[in-house]
């Protein structure tokens, strides 16, 4: 029987929302609280700035400077190539000043830890011997060191010993403020024998490998964003080296690879002999080099004194 005049029609039971569609909505209105919850939680790199009042005298000086991606073309004057092509998102500068003194935070958010990483191998020195118990550089002059996909440099800007202290203890506060590094295959996969100290390096494009070997232009080594090889200097009984190790998706990626690095490598680079998935090549200083194609890896040993006589990684081959 038809409603009384004036009353809204019941709807269709066809046009209600079934349970499944129900469901749904809830699915996703819970989806987007916790979404929303994360992004309000979660610190920003402003953040993360040690507070006024740190150990009782320090205090900011000025608004914290923020760069992001080409805008740190602002702030350093050559070098920010390599932080772009490592994977750079977002800077922080912020002063700090106690009376006279002033120190220098530097907070780089990188794009994984791998980027971090590779950043801090470049532009470290020697770790000296402090209180910190993770892996850092340290001068009176500047405090350096990664953690996760963070890279912080501590400047003593008048070169003050005194200050060292305090340097140290701003290093362990922030550090303590930062998710741990994980492990990165990319490091591991370097062999242990004969590594030198120091000399890790981490490659994700020409500008970092530019600063281990100049193997040819571009991206010689075929290397696919996030990808990173890596490097080291190496001294067998006094045979010395330096290897170049990069682990690709699949064997046939790494071909491709091997193949394009044979066939465009520098022009001061002369082969002298090949085989299969092996070239081996002298360059302009008179010594030897190898590539040696192996499943999905590709290997790069160069500076070798001896000329190679077989595919192993081995200096006296």
């Amino acid at each position: 029987m038809a409603g009384s005049a004036g009353e809204t029609p019941a709807l269709p039971d066809a046009c209600a929302p079934s349970n499944r569609q129900l469901r749904l909505v809830k699915k996703h209105m819970l989806f987007l609280q916790l979404f929303l919850a994360f992004a309000i939680a979660a610190p920003t790199t402003k953040d993360l700035l040690p507070p006024d009042g740190f150990l009782g005298k320090w205090q900011k000086s000025g608004v914290a400077r923020v760069f992001h991606g080409a805008d740190l073309y602002g702030h350093i004057n050559g070098g920010s190539e390599l932080f772009l092509e490592f994977g750079f998102e977002e800077l922080v500068v912020q002063e700090y000043k106690s009376g006279a003194d002033e120190l220098s935070l530097e907070l780089y958010r990188m794009t994984d830890p791998a980027a971090a990483k590779g950043i801090y191998l470049m532009k470290a020195g020697p770790q000296s011997s402090t209180q910190l118990s993770f892996t850092h550089s340290f001068s009176t002059f500047q405090l350096l060191f990664a953690r996760d996909r963070y890279l912080v440099i501590l400047n003593n800007l008048e070169g003050r010993p005194e200050k060292e202290p305090e340097m140290i203890e701003l290093a362990r506060h922030l550090a303590g403020r930062l998710p741990d590094t994980p492990a990165l295959t990319s490091v591991s996969s370097l062999p242990s024998e004969g590594l030198l100290s120091g000399s890790t390096r981490l490659i994700r494009g020409p500008y970092g490998l530019q600063a281990v070997f100049s193997l040819g232009a571009g991206n010689i080594l075929s290397l696919s964003s996030g990808q990173t090889a890596a490097s080291g200097d190496y001294d067998r009984g006094g045979k010395t080296f330096t290897l170049i190790a990069c682990d690709y998706p699949t064997p046939a990626v790494a071909r491709r690879a091997f193949d394009y690095l044979t066939g465009h490598l520098d022009p001061y680079l002369k082969p002298i002999g090949a085989g299969e998935g092996r070239l081996v090549f002298e360059d302009y200083a008179a010594e030897y080099g190898l590539i040696v194609l192996s499943a999905s890896r590709l290997e790069i040993t160069v500076h070798l004194k001896q000329k190679p006589t077989s595919p192993k990684r081995d200096p006296e081959m």
